[in-house]
Order: C-alpha cells, then sequence, then structure tokens
C-alpha cells in the first residue's frame, strides 16, 4: 500500500486525476512552468510525501529544517521548473534543488545565529544579563528566547534592530534612511535593547517553569 501521505494510483482503465501523469512529464512541467495550480496540487499529492523524506535525510534528521527546505523546493518548482523529458529527470531536478535549498538555509541560519550573538554579546558587554550565564558565551537558551522575541517585533522595530546588530548598519547610516538624529537612533535602539531584554527575561522565566 502506498504511505498515507501520498496519493494511490488510480484503478486499472481509469484516467490520471487532472489529466496529468508521470508518462507524460513534459506536459505536466510545461503545465508547472505555466503556473497550473491543478498540476502543483497533483503533483504535491503524489510526491509530498517523498519529498519530505528525502528533505528530512539531508537535513540530517532537523525536522525544522528539512520542513524549510521542502518549503523552498515547492516554491522553486512554481518559479523555476522547466520542462522535462521524463519522471526521473524531474525528480533529479527536484534533489538538486532541494540540495541547494538546504545549502541556502544552512547559510542563512548561520549568518543568523552569528548576528544574535553579536547581539546577546551587546547586552554582556553593556548591560546586566537577564540570566546567569557563563562569560563567555550566552546560554542557548537565551538566544533561542531573543530569536522568537525578535520575531515578534514589529516590522519597524524588526528593521531597525536587524539593520543595527545583523547587517551592522552605521548610526549615522540609520539616522540618514530614517531622517532622524543619530541621538534619536540610538534611542530607539537603546529602548528596544530593553524591551527585548525583558522580554528574554519573562520568555525563560516561563521556559524555566515548565
Amino acid at each position: 500500500m502506498p504511505p498515507d501521505d501520498e496519493a494511490p494510483a488510480p484503478p486499472d482503465g481509469a484516467g490520471p486525476p487532472n489529466g496529468y501523469d508521470f508518462s507524460d512529464t513534459p506536459r505536466l512541467t510545461r503545465a508547472l512552468r505555466q503556473g497550473d495550480e491543478a498540476a502543483y496540487h497533483w503533483l504535491h499529492a503524489h510526491w509530498r510525501g517523498r519529498m519530505d523524506r528525502y528533505c528530512l535525510a539531508i537535513a540530517n534528521g532537523d525536522a525544522t529544517l528539512a520542513g524549510d527546505v521542502a518549503q523552498a523546493v515547492w516554491l522553486r518548482i512554481m518559479r523555476h521548473i522547466r520542462e522535462l523529458p521524463s519522471e526521473e529527470a524531474l525528480w533529479c531536478w527536484f534533489v538538486r534543488a532541494a540540495r541547494h535549498a538546504a545549502t541556502d538555509e544552512r547559510r542563512t541560519r548561520g549568518r543568523y545565529h552569528r548576528a544574535l550573538h553579536r547581539l546577546a554579546a551587546w547586552w554582556r558587554d553593556r548591560e546586566p544579563p537577564p540570566v546567569p550565564r557563563t562569560p563567555e558565551h550566552p546560554r542557548a537558551e537565551e538566544l533561542d528566547a531573543l530569536a522568537r522575541v525578535i520575531s515578534q517585533l514589529s516590522a519597524d522595530e524588526r528593521i531597525l534592530i536587524e539593520s543595527r546588530y545583523f547587517t551592522r548598519e552605521s548610526l549615522d547610516a540609520l539616522a540618514l534612511r530614517l531622517g532622524i538624529s543619530t541621538r534619536a537612533v540610538e534611542g530607539r535602539l537603546a529602548r528596544l535593547r530593553k524591551h527585548l531584554r525583558q522580554r528574554v527575561a519573562q520568555e525563560l522565566k516561563n521556559e524555566s517553569r515548565t
């Protein structure tokens, strides 16, 4: 029997659903390239489980990374698929897209993690820490909490934090872009750091209770 998360094959004598089938992969991939939603949903129903398992394998069992990779691959299909001659060629395209997506996701995660360390290091050097930690590095739990809290900021607040601490934009450049004084930028950042620090402390306190 096929896995529960994959569509069963049609019974003998029945035509393929929506008129698509791997026996006519060129037609299927042409439809995908043209943005045919029926073709996309058909392929997703038939290969979702297979793709999810492959992404989990190349993510070394990291389910979160695997999910991000799988999502990126399906988006690449919608944007970049080309006409392909066979089911085997389509799967090879999937595999290459998944590997590229995994590399991109790991690179992005690495940059983000380093940026979080920079922001946490700023707190360690400038302000009392919200919880005890080793002198060398903030706790992993704190970085996780910080990432969650940053994701909950407003768009303007998140852009300001990421511009200053993630991409290292200068205060003068931020002031020019925002049309305010450097001192005003510093004030906004100070208030945001205080807000983040309080929220992180609360997140860690809540986690300690569970």
